[in-house]
């Protein structure tokens, strides 16, 4: 049956980086090594509650697919299944908060319990960590990669659709951290907004010439007002686009702005969420 980040794809999970390989699971050991187009994966556990059937294909269930892509793939592909797996099975409303957050955690709790029964196994560290900051609210494979590039490396999770009331009403922001601040003046708290825009976030491509460039002005306008209000909180705000999220490193630098010394101070990276030394002094 099909598998890992194939059955990710089927199901309606974002899937970075695919490759063409379609990825399928038996209970039985492969009689023959997989070939450039299919890799074969062997499991002799495999009980009937994790198989299901998408649209007429014998796949893992999205929880077993969520988990399998958290034990094999790279962190920052895996995160993205993830996002995007806790995001189809809990359904989160960033206007309804609470009862989203329950749906959430319910789900997290069913995936950390698949993987308690695989203590030992190859990729179970990485996996914990994936399924721990996987976050049902991040609305784009963008958002997630930049929450990757920020958990990684030790900053503290965000809170994915963050609530923040201005003086023009209430917006919503990708990534918050709400920071406690020592000042001249005393304790402060302060915002540390991130957004990622996609690149047709602005765009009408449907309408047509002349209506798509009215909508994009409007678009364009009522973004001007909605950044300049969050601004105007004192937050610091940052936005990134895909080229961006190609160095991480230099992303990481940019959100580290606006945190106090005392957090950067004590940053360390996630060793389930990164697999490479990275760490440098005076970033």
């Amino acid at each position: 049956m099909i598998s890992h980040e194939s059955a990710a794809l089927i199901h309606g999970c974002w899937v970075p980086g695919l490759d063409g390989t379609t990825h399928v699971l038996q209970r039985s050991m492969p009689s023959q090594p997989g070939s450039d187009d299919i890799s074969r994966h062997h499991s002799q556990n495999l009980p009937p509650e994790d198989v299901t059937e998408v649209h007429g294909l014998a796949v893992t269930s999205l929880e077993r697919t969520i988990t399998d892509c958290a034990l094999t793939l790279a962190p920052r592909r895996a995160l993205a299944v993830a996002d995007s797996g806790l995001r189809i099975l809990a359904r989160p409303d960033r206007f309804s908060r609470d009862g989203s957050v329950a749906r959430v955690e319910a789900v997290r709790a069913r995936l950390s319990a698949r993987l308690g029964t695989l203590r030992g196994a190859r990729g179970v560290v990485g996996a914990r960590a994936v399924i721990e900051h996987a976050d049902g609210f991040s609305e784009s494979p963008g958002e997630t990669d930049l929450r990757w590039i920020a958990a990684s490396r030790g900053l503290p999770k965000p809170v994915a659709q963050l609530r923040v009331d201005t003086e023009e009403g209430a917006f919503y922001v990708d990534l918050g951290w709400i920071l406690d601040a020592e000042t001249d003046g005393g304790a402060v708290r302060r915002l540390v907004a991130a957004e990622f825009d996609g690149e047709d976030k602005y765009a009408a491509p449907t309408s047509p010439r002349q209506d798509a460039r009215r909508d994009d002005r409007t678009s364009l306008y009522a973004e001007k007002i909605r950044e300049d209000a969050i601004r105007g909180t004192g937050a610091t705000f940052h936005r990134f686009v895909n080229r961006h999220l190609r160095d991480a490193d230099a992303v990481f630098s940019r959100l580290c702005r606006g945190f106090p010394p005392s957090v950067l101070a004590s940053l360390a990276p996630v060793p389930g969420l990164i697999r490479r030394p990275w760490y440098r002094q005076g970033r």
